[in-house]
């Protein structure tokens, strides 16, 4: 039976149903989870990867906006040593790479890593978990996790190793949906258009956690990390991983509000997804 991150509770009740995986909220703390059991080191990401190269080609190019605005926030200082935790393809490793930066990433998925080593040519890219890459401690200034701590069954080894690989006042950055606004957004799906198989709801099989403010602040506490606070980068240009104009258009709409809301309540109410920027 799942348990809560947490509180390692079992008791939960079931707030919404994705077809037949429930998602639970631990009645102790409130953290939503999935009732998905998989395997905890699951590495089946990108297998055909090399069949898709348009779809691949889109990906690359619906993050660019997102990274650049990274780049001029907090890589301006134009040189240093930067490490992306669940690299997938290594588009961002790449990206790092290209504006200046000595930059290494780490991918479970051997489809990802064949790619990232293949078609990108990248030297730093290395295929295998975190705590086992024999990186030396304090010696990174940046460490990213674009979309990967709502995939993971078990956080805390790989956060209290970032943390140790960390140089003095190095700086995480975290990129996750934002739980509590995905679950009003796909009940009001159901309700308007039922529950259809193709549609995308919150990613049961997936997203394993998910995260409001208040919990992700308490798991990085708790793993070593310090000035925690939460930013906003614009969203990635596609929805579900697909090119649709007005959609995307819609979803921009969206997180101009959203910044907009934030700003007008001092930062109280955030709907955005959750961007968080974290100390060593």
């Amino acid at each position: 039976m799942a348990k809560c991150l947490f509180c390692q509770t079992s008791e939960t009740k079931t707030v919404f149903k994705e077809f037949d995986i429930d998602y639970l909220r631990c009645k102790k703390c409130g953290h939503l989870f999935s009732s998905f059991e998989r395997n905890a080191h699951y590495d089946g990401y990108f297998e055909n990867i090399e069949s898709e190269s348009q779809a691949v080609e889109y990906w690359n190019i619906s993050h660019k906006k997102m990274y650049e605005s990274f780049a001029k926030r907090f890589m301006k200082n134009g040189s240093g040593k930067i490490l992306d935790i669940g690299a997938g393809l290594g588009f961002f490793v790449k990206f790092a790479q290209e504006k200046g930066w000595k930059s290494y990433g780490v991918e479970i998925s051997k489809g990802g890593y064949k790619y990232a080593k293949e078609k990108l040519h990248l030297e730093n890219f290395f295929c295998g978990k975190l705590e086992e890459m024999g990186f030396e401690n304090e010696s990174f200034d940046i460490i990213t996790m674009w979309d990967v701590i709502e995939h993971l069954l078990e956080q805390r080894s790989i956060l209290k190793k970032s943390a140790e690989l960390l140089k003095k006042d190095g700086v995480l950055f975290l990129h996750t949906p934002n739980g509590e606004v995905q679950l009003i957004k796909s009940r009001l799906k159901k309700i308007f258009f039922g529950e259809k198989e193709r549609s995308h709801y919150l990613e049961a099989k997936d997203h394993l956690n998910l995260y409001k403010e208040a919990t992700i602040k308490k798991l990085l506490y708790e793993c070593g990390f310090k000035d925690i606070h939460f930013v906003h980068l614009p969203p990635i240009q596609s929805v579900a991983g697909k090119s649709d104009n007005l959609k995307v258009l819609v979803k921009n709409l969206w997180w101009l509000g959203a910044v907009l809301l934030n700003f007008l309540t001092f930062k109280q109410v955030n709907i955005d997804n959750l961007f968080v920027m974290a100390k060593k």
